[in-house]
C-alpha cells in the first residue's frame, strides 16, 4: 500500500499544493556514521530523486542540515538535478535548509532557524517554522496540556507572522 501516493492524490484532488519533507540527517540509518566520516561525498540522494519522480511534489522541504554546509551534504548536486532535469523543474520550490551556510540566504523561501519570527516585513518569502509543543518537534508521550501553546498564543504567533 502506497500511503504517500494516496495522500498525494487526496491533497491534489482538494486543490492543495503537495509538499514532501526530507531529512538530510539520517540518524537511524546504519551507514550514517560511515557516511559522516566521508563527509557525505557518497550521498547521491537516490531516495529523494525517487520520491520527486514518483510524486512530483510542489514543495521539497529539507531539514537536518546543521552538521555541515552544502558541500558537506553534497546537496547542490541534488538541487542542480531538481531545477534542471527533474519532472518538477519548472514548478517546484524549496526551503533554505540544504547546508548550514544556506539558512536565510538560499532557497525559494526561507525557514531560517526554528521558530524564526523576524517581527518585520521581509524582502524574501519566508515561513515561521514552529510547533505547537513548547519543547518538542515530535510526539511526546509525557507532554501535558501546559506544554502546548494555547489558542491565544497560536493566534498571536500567526498575527506576528503575517503582519
Amino acid at each position: 500500500m502506497d500511503l504517500v501516493g494516496q495522500l498525494e492524490k487526496s491533497i491534489r484532488k482538494a486543490g492543495i499544493k503537495f509538499g514532501l519533507y526530507f531529512s538530510l540527517l539520517d540518524w537511524f540509518h546504519p551507514l550514517y556514521l560511515e557516511d559522516k566520516n566521508r563527509s557525505f561525498k557518497t550521498q547521491k540522494y537516490i531516495e529523494l530523486e525517487e520520491i520527486v519522480t514518483t510524486y512530483n511534489p510542489d514543495i521539497v522541504w529539507s531539514d537536518g542540515d546543521w552538521e555541515g554546509g552544502a558541500d558537506y551534504w553534497n546537496s547542490t548536486h541534488f538541487l542542480a538535478w531538481l531545477y534542471n532535469d527533474s519532472p518538477v523543474k519548472d514548478l517546484v520550490v524549496v526551503n533554505d535548509r540544504w547546508g548550514a551556510e544556506a539558512n536565510c540566504k538560499h532557497g525559494d523561501f526561507f525557514s531560517c532557524s526554528d521558530r524564526y519570527s523576524p517581527g518585520i516585513l521581509q524582502k524574501h518569502k519566508w515561513e515561521n517554522c514552529m510547533t505547537v509543543d513548547r519543547s518538542s518537534w515530535g510526539f511526546r508521550r509525557t507532554a501535558t496540556l501546559a506544554d502546548i501553546l494555547t489558542i491565544e498564543e497560536l493566534i498571536a504567533e500567526l498575527a506576528k507572522t503575517i503582519r
